[in-house]
């Protein structure tokens, strides 16, 4: 039988978790870090028991959204896909739990010291990768520099919807032997040596490249390789898609990184937080992952199903929220106008309020955990909450008061439009009406336009929307250029793919990312960081409002598992599952 699911009061939580969330406030809530990919645990090898006990084994982990394929199709990407691909996919490089640039198929960074990272004169740049020799997809087939060099050529292949963004300034490959993979750039980038799967999705050539050389153009995609029958190299394999969309994962026995000790993974793709914490309570599940619980959910978990000695619930700040402004909505268009909706609105009541004080204001794009923070926050400009002036940079815009209290400027047109969140999303919702009642203050009219998640994560829906939306944004340094530049505004000539969906198009701030990516100095790096928060927050292309708290929910028997440091494609919480353990 499930357990009551019963709301907890933001007075009823604080008077039993002393302060909240604890540790939550130093924006850091980790445990110490598993070893390094390839080595042995820290705890040393397992006992025989501990081993076959996790071999026998069934971890179920659910995510929020459905996601029909594993590849980088466009259309079939949502957030909850890095959290799936993880299991049966690895790329070159990636994130580890503290934030660090790992080597995962490569045997090891590039380098400047090893002239395997070169920056010419020009500003040109190349990059080699030597790759490990002991990989093999889940088919058996060896794993070399040919599928490397294959995966740049078909992502390039414009007739063919992928996402494909962060490779636009690569100009060649080359593959001097099986297990070496050259790079060549047209511009510099500092962040280069971080090529996870959201910047280049490796296929298998042996089995993708007789259907690229088909002619049939993008009805490939239908095909079951991109799919539920996606073939990979991570540390499980897709044993079965279910019809349910949950998918069961089984051991890849020639996993590179050593045999992954849990014998069955379950994703449970399901329909918003509230399933989630449904499951989890009842006991169906041990693990909820990146995109899962939301905050009020997470409170809940934490006192009921943490507070039973279940496992434990860890808060981790990762996206800014922010309220997206899109210039196609012509009310957004002047920015004192944007100013004025930012400063109708009391976003320390929010947190306050709504996060029980866990979170932390937004006033720029950086992350406080990211380098440069500190800098940038010394230079930007800040909104408090200021409903007279708020008041009267509306008016300075052309904007006054009609006789039933919206504002209005002389062409008729009134400050009044729609406000879309999901319909399973609790914390969304609570800050949407409060938002449309600190506007409503000052002459602001929203209508309330809430959908199902999958018309959420619509990408055409989302860059058409007339209106505004809470959405999050990753804030990782390295994100920035994917996340920010022009070229990832949705539009129909990309098949509206791409992260800014604020589309915020200023050129000043496109030199400013072709700066911060040529800025290999610390202090070139800082100061190219402030210039692009200073944009961003004169221009407020979106409102920065908080940094979005995720829950991750872990087991107690479920060892080694570790929730992500921030948001973006790049992060994961089971990039290591092949480490996990049941014990």
């Amino acid at each position: 039988m499930t357990p009551p699911i019963r709301r907890v009061s933001r007075r009823e939580f604080l008077a039993t978790s002393t302060l909240g969330l604890a540790g939550l406030a130093a924006f850091g809530c980790t445990t110490p870090s598993p070893s390094s990919p390839g080595a042995s645990l820290a705890t040393g090898a397992p006992t025989a028991m501990a081993v076959n006990r996790s071999a026998l084994a069934t971890v179920s982990f659910a995510t929020s959204g459905t996601v029909k394929g594993i590849t980088d199709v466009e259309g079939l990407t949502s957030p909850a896909q890095p959290e799936i691909r993880s299991l049966c996919h690895c790329p070159l490089s990636g994130f580890d739990h503290d934030g660090r640039v790992i080597p995962m198929l490569a045997e090891r960074l590039p380098s400047v010291e090893d002239g395997t990272w070169v920056v010419n004169a020009d500003g040109t740049m190349q990059m080699t990768w030597r790759l490990r020799r002991n990989v093999t997809w889940h088919d058996g087939h060896p794993f070399t520099s040919r599928d490397v060099r294959f995966s740049w050529e078909f992502v390039s292949d414009r007739s063919i919807p992928q996402v494909r963004f962060n490779l636009r300034t690569v100009t060649a490959v080359d593959t001097p032997d099986d297990y070496t993979v050259v790079f060549h750039y047209s511009a510099s980038n500092n962040f280069a040596n971080l090529l996870a799967l959201s910047d280049l999705f490796i296929y298998p050539e042996h089995l993708v490249r007789s259907l690229w050389e088909s002619g049939e153009g993008e009805r490939i995609l239908s095909n079951d390789v991109f799919l539920h029958g996606f073939v990979g190299l991570g540390p499980y394999r897709i044993d079965r898609w279910n019809p349910d969309e949950s998918i069961v994962f089984k051991p890849h026995d020639g996993f590179f990184l050593g045999q992954p000790k849990i014998g069955t993974i379950v994703v449970q793709q399901l329909d918003g937080s509230q399933a989630i914490l449904t499951r989890l309570l009842a006991g169906q599940l041990q693990m909820a992952g990146a995109y899962g619980l939301n905050f009020q959910d997470g409170l809940i978990a934490q006192q009921q199903w943490e507070g039973a000695g279940n496992g434990k619930v860890h808060w981790t700040p990762v996206a800014l929220q922010r309220l997206s402004m899109p210039p196609r909505v012509s009310q957004f268009r002047d920015p004192r106008v944007r100013q004025a909706l930012l400063m109708a609105i009391d976003r320390e009541e929010l947190n306050r309020n709504l996060l029980s004080g866990t979170s932390q204001v937004g006033h720029t794009l950086l992350h406080p955990n990211e380098p440069g923070y500190q800098a940038a926050e010394r230079v930007i400009t800040k909104y408090a909450f200021d409903p007279r002036q708020s008041m009267a940079l509306f008016e300075q815009a052309g904007w006054q008061r009609g006789s039933d209290g919206v504002l209005a400027n002389a062409a008729g047109e009134r400050m009044e439009f729609p406000f879309r969140a999901a319909v399973t999303d609790q914390e969304h919702l609570q800050m949407q009406g409060a938002i449309a009642e600190f506007w409503k203050n000052v002459g602001v009219r929203v209508t309330y336009d809430n959908v199902p998640l999958n018309t959420w994560n619509d990408v055409q829906q989302r860059a058409t929307f007339p209106g505004t939306w809470l959405a999050s944004v990753a804030t990782t340094n390295v994100n920035l250029t994917r996340v920010w530049s022009t070229q990832a505004i949705p539009r129909p000539e990309n098949r509206y793919v791409g992260d800014n969906v604020d589309g915020w198009d200023n050129p000043v701030k496109d030199q400013a990312l072709d700066e911060l990516g040529q800025a290999f100095a610390p202090a070139q790096l800082e100061a190219a960081l402030s210039r692009l928060a200073k944009l961003y927050s004169d221009d407020l292309p979106s409102l920065p409002m908080y940094y979005k708290t995720e829950a991750i929910a872990i087991a107690s028997e479920l060892k080694n598992a570790r929730p992500r440091p921030n948001s973006g494609g790049a992060n994961s919480t089971d990039w290591d599952a092949y480490l996990w353990e049941w014990a």
